[in-house]
């Protein structure tokens, strides 16, 4: 009986170890899908973080970046990688941010980055945009470095 019944546990040791590791690969490739196409996996490692820095200044007068930070006029943007829009706590958001149900994935991080009042009309954000492709590329791996665990 105890045989039978270490042999029961051991079976359902090894079950679930698998279904933990399956789980895993599909969440990795949902957070992939997300978040590393081919695209915004270049931004992030092509994009040079030392000049994104210089970048956000223009960026830090409205947002913080570390975790507990408090929001200032925009939201602090730490986690903001692969997080829905106008969710952070504390902050009031525009109905149009609020009814968006965007996802914050490098590439709609980029578009907002490029023009925000395109992909959000009626946000409140008060920037006019970042037209060079470049410097959105150098500023995303910045705030990716300064904002993700």
């Amino acid at each position: 009986m105890i045989a039978s019944t270490k042999k029961l546990v051991i079976l359902m040791v090894v079950i679930c170890i698998g279904c933990d590791q399956k789980m895993d690969e599909a969440n990795n490739q949902e957070t992939e899908k997300l978040f590393l196409n081919p695209e915004s996996e270049i931004a992030l490692t092509t994009g040079d973080a030392e000049r994104g820095r210089k970048l956000y200044f223009q960026c830090r007068a409205c947002h913080s970046l570390k975790q507990n930070e408090p929001h200032k006029i925009g939201p602090n943007l730490f986690g903001v990688f692969n997080s829905k829009a106008a969710k952070s706590d504390g902050f009031i958001y525009s109905t149009a941010l609020t009814n968006s149900n965007l996802i914050w994935d490098v590439n709609n991080l980029d578009r907002w980055l490029e023009k925000p009042y395109e992909l959000i009309p009626g946000n409140k954000m008060i920037f006019s945009g970042m037209k060079n492709k470049n410097d959105r590329s150098d500023l995303l791996a910045y705030l990716y470095k300064e904002t993700t665990e």
